[in-house]
């Protein structure tokens, strides 16, 4: 009954929309329930002894795991967890019929904790924030008031009275919020093009990096809550679009509350085992958590061809606007009905409703990312792309230009369906890595007439067999004449040496592919030579490049130009 993880929710969560402390612990799944009860009696016992009787408590089981919860002032999160681990540490002991420690110097050792961390300045700004609507964000060593162009952000230790500052000067920026298991930093890419278009200079967090007006000014992965509130902490711009993955949500919560519109582009099988999250349903309630963070009659934007997004739909109160490429889905022809706002696919022309009239935003031939209609996720990333710029009341026409100019370039989205030709060859570059993503990729390669197909991938070493085992069930689809298995150095994670690379060769054998066929290699890089060598004219590549993009890119491009 082990510690796995303790961590503070900063923002709105699985468990409440109050900040507090959580702890993840492994537990027998027949012990849970007497785990919980001792927990309730000895965490209260903590919490009343250093003067949060009011803190209220929550418990979740997993298999063989619990995550317990409790809220606690904002200003004292470190301290809160020490609170929950010393509640755990007793119960434990409780449990075992083990001696446990001294229950009076815990508590004096806690409360000269609590003490030496309060900040009664970050409460102060907080509730005057809140008191001109506006919105509040903290970190560890800075706090900031507004957010863009509005903004004010102060050093921990500097914090003014907030009497001393102009109101009417601190305001907030218009922010989208995306999430769901793959299309996500597309979607990001297509809205800062429609902001630019639209003259709302945008900022950007994702997993590409943190970008302003459409720059990179920090590269790398910024998914999580600090890179979105570095981004909402940028003077340049007004307005922010921003990326938020499953683990920034399960680790601290929502960055950012009182949004305008988020979207939920899908939710499928991946990274199951982490934070407690185990099955397909438990994904869908964590993405879900996105919808805590909108203002009042903010929107949601649901995928209504994600059988996900349609069950949990029935959970949610917010004001919801569904995207398709079926027009004749019935959720979209119900919610049209209704009077609510849709985009769908209908024939080749990209539509939008509401209340008040149809409009034809384009033909798919019209937007290069579609690639004439043949890459249907990515026309199901401009329907939601759509849906979130209408939400936010731009222009039709400043949506129509900004996605008609937007193309699938390595600069424009960076290892997301690039494409390149040299001599009738295509070779196709990718960051797709789960079975959902990778489907919709070789549905489209399946389109497209070949000689020979090349498929070039890895995986990293905490992903399952099962987990990879699927991933090359659907790759199988593409029925390869040649397979080059990559080992991944950087993400080997726990694996030996060679052991993910082998793994993929044997379940494509299993699928019939000849062993003479399937050439392991020891980097994605050395992967890419490979198949660029192998290649000649007339052949498909696709190359999935889970790491080194950057050079992988550059090696095809020089190929591509010699």
């Amino acid at each position: 009954m082990e510690i796995l993880n303790t961590r503070r929710m900063t923002g709105p969560s699985l468990f409440t929309d109050l900040p507090g402390a959580i702890l993840e612990v492994d537990v027998p799944t027949a012990r849970q329930d007497e785990a919980v009860q001792v927990w309730e009696t000895n965490v209260r016992r903590y919490l009343n002894a250093v003067g949060w009787k009011n803190a209220a408590t929550l418990h979740r089981k997993y298999e063989n795991g619990i995550s317990l919860y409790f809220t606690a002032p904002i200003d004292a999160l470190y301290a809160a967890c020490e609170v929950n681990e010393a509640a755990w540490h007793l119960t434990v002991s409780d449990m075992n019929g083990t001696p446990s420690g001294s229950f009076g110097e815990d508590i004096a050792r806690l409360k000269n904790e609590i003490t030496a961390e309060l900040n009664p300045s970050i409460l102060a700004l907080k509730e005057a924030a809140q008191t001109n609507n506006v919105r509040f964000l903290q970190a560890d060593e800075m706090v900031s008031v507004g957010t863009g162009k509005g903004s004010k952000t102060f050093d921990v230790d500097k914090i003014p009275d907030p009497i001393e500052l102009d109101w009417k000067k601190i305001h907030d920026v218009p922010v989208i919020l995306i999430t769901g298991t793959n299309g996500k930093s597309t979607t990001v890419r297509l809205l800062e093009t429609i902001l630019s278009e639209a003259s709302l200079t945008p900022g950007a967090s994702s997993t590409d990096g943190i970008r302003v007006n459409m720059k990179t000014i920090e590269a790398g992965d910024y998914s999580g809550p600090e890179g979105a509130r570095s981004t909402l902490r940028n003077e340049k711009i007004s307005s922010a679009v921003l990326e938020v993955a499953r683990g920034g949500i399960l680790r601290r919560g929502m960055p950012v509350e009182d949004v305008q519109t988020a979207i939920v582009t899908n939710v499928a099988e991946d990274h199951f085992g982490e934070w407690g999250v185990n099955s397909l349903a438990e994904m869908v309630e964590t993405k879900f958590v996105i919808r805590k963070a909108l203002e009042e009659g903010g929107q949601l934007i649901l995928n209504a061809d994600d059988k996900g997004c349609v069950e949990f739909r029935k959970q949610v109160s917010e004001t919801v606007c569904w995207f398709s490429l079926d027009p004749k889905n019935p959720v979209i022809t119900h919610h049209t009905k209704a009077g609510g706002r849709v985009a769908f696919l209908d024939g080749d022309q990209i539509k939008y409703t509401d209340r008040t009239k149809e409009e034809t935003i384009g033909h798919v031939n019209d937007l290069p990312i579609t690639m004439n209609g043949l890459s249907r996720h990515n026309i199901l990333n401009c329907l939601g792309a759509i849906l979130l710029a209408k939400s936010l009341e731009i222009k039709t026409s400043d949506i129509f230009t900004a996605l008609s100019n937007f193309g699938g370039s390595y600069e424009e989205n960076p290892a997301r369906g690039n494409f390149f030709e040299k001599d009738g060859s295509t070779i196709l570059v990718d960051f797709a890595h789960n079975p959902h993503g990778l489907s919709a990729i070789i549905d489209m390669v399946s389109q497209m007439d070949a000689k020979r197909k090349l498929i070039l991938l890895g995986q990293a070493g905490d992903r399952s067999n099962d987990d990879i085992r699927g991933l090359v069930d659907v790759a199988a689809r593409m029925n390869p004449q040649r397979v080059m298995a990559c080992e991944i150095p950087k993400y080997i994670r726990g694996r030996e040496e060679g052991e993910i690379p082998n793994l993929i060769k044997s379940y494509f054998m299993d699928h019939g592919i000849l062993e003479s066929s399937i050439i392991i290699e020891k980097s994605i890089y050395n992967g890419v030579l490979s198949a660029l060598n192998w290649m000649e004219p007339g052949d498909l590549l696709l190359l999935l490049t889970l790491d080194q993009k950057e050079e992988s890119i550059e090696a095809v491009q020089a190929f591509c130009e010699a």
